[in-house]
C-alpha cells in the first residue's frame, strides 16, 4: 500500500542515515519503526544475550551462611577479620 506523509526534515534526514547504514530503503525504516510503536513487544529479532560454556551452579563447598567463606573465596583472604584491620581498628603505632 502507498501512502503519503509529511515528516519533520531531521526525522527524514535521520530516517535515510538508518536506511544507509542498515542498507535498506527509506520506506524500510519507516515501516520497522511504525511496527516498533505499533506492537513493541512483538520484535524480529531476539536480543542477544551472552552465553557461557559454564554449566553454573554453586561451587561444592560453598557456605553462603558464613561471611568468612565468602570473604576468602571472593578475595583470597585468609581471615576476614585480619583485613578489617585497617582503617579504625589498625593499630595506632604498627611494627616496622
Amino acid at each position: 500500500m502507498r501512502a503519503r506523509v509529511n515528516i519533520n526534515d531531521d526525522l527524514n534526514r535521520e530516517v535515510k542515515v538508518q536506511a544507509a547504514r542498515r542498507g535498506v530503503s527509506t520506506a524500510n525504516v519507516i515501516e520497522d519503526a511504525l511496527r516498533l510503536a505499533l506492537c513493541p513487544q512483538q520484535r524480529e529479532d531476539p536480543p542477544d544475550f551472552p552465553v557461557s560454556a559454564r554449566s553454573g551452579g554453586v561451587r561444592p563447598g560453598v557456605n553462603f551462611g558464613d561471611s568468612d567463606d565468602l570473604y576468602q573465596l571472593i578475595y583470597g583472604e585468609d581471615d576476614r577479620r585480619a583485613a578489617l584491620l585497617v582503617g579504625a581498628n589498625a593499630p595506632k603505632n604498627p611494627p616496622t
